[in-house]
């Protein structure tokens, strides 16, 4: 909130309308406090923001469960964000916390947008404490983990329409922040106000500065024009 002009009730009901279940768009909030669309969408990424220093702090531990996922156009594998969900199980085989995270481009062969191996090895040296036993996927999605991608895909696209890649790594961030909270039976709006006073202030140039992501299918090929077949048939209708 460091050198906002906005007045702190409405960083309040923002705060607490991004700790509801179902999140909020940032049109949405916009009408909601009463700000413009820039001013609702900077106060909700800050937010996120705060969030996202909350899940650095958090590894997984115990029995660690790791699947490839992705997200995206169903229709388009070429145009899907490949993602890794990592999950801590209890032992019923039940979820106790969970992360969704973007691998490095550096990490994936962005033609069939298949994780490489350096990239579940990252992911497992950033987000899994040493002392967790890991378990990597093979074939079929874990049924608890598949749940989650489900719920986290109905939530990005029914809330938000949908969530490019430069940002997509903050919206899931906000969605495992709430879920770890439920999944401990702990209130999500007095944990949120407290990372959003213990963080830094993120400033507008940070937030818009350009961010390495996958390259979208057409320019692979060139250009739209060269990306034909049954692909281009689809996305043109």
């Amino acid at each position: 909130m460091e050198g906002s002009f906005t007045l702190l009730t409405r960083w309040f009901q923002a705060m607490f309308l991004i700790s509801r279940p179902s999140g909020i768009s940032a049109s949405r909030l916009s009408q909601v406090i009463q700000v413009t669309y820039k001013t609702a969408w900077l106060i909700a990424r800050k937010i996120r923001h705060a969030l996202q220093q909350a899940d650095e702090g958090d590894p997984l531990t115990g029995v660690v469960r790791v699947d490839p996922i992705s997200y995206g156009y169903t229709y388009y594998s070429e145009a899907q964000q490949p993602l890794l969900i990592g999950v801590s199980l209890n032992e019923r085989d039940e979820p106790q916390q969970v992360k969704i995270k973007q691998p490095d481009p550096s990490h994936v062969n962005n033609a069939l947008r298949w994780i490489e191996k350096s990239g579940v090895q990252a992911f497992v040296k950033d987000h899994i404490d040493g002392q967790a036993v890991t378990v990597l996927g093979r074939g079929k999605l874990h049924p608890a983990l598949n749940l989650i991608k489900w719920k986290v895909t109905a939530w990005l696209n029914n809330t938000f329409n949908g969530i490019g890649a430069k940002h997509l790594q903050a919206y899931l961030d906000e969605f495992c922040f709430r879920l770890n909270l439920k999944l401990r039976h702990a209130p999500v709006f007095s944990q949120l106000l407290h990372w959003c006073a213990v963080t830094p202030t993120l400033t507008y140039k940070d937030l818009t500065r350009s961010k390495s992501v996958l390259t979208v299918p057409w320019v692979i090929w060139g250009s739209k024009a060269k990306w034909k077949g049954k692909y281009l048939t689809l996305w043109n209708a």
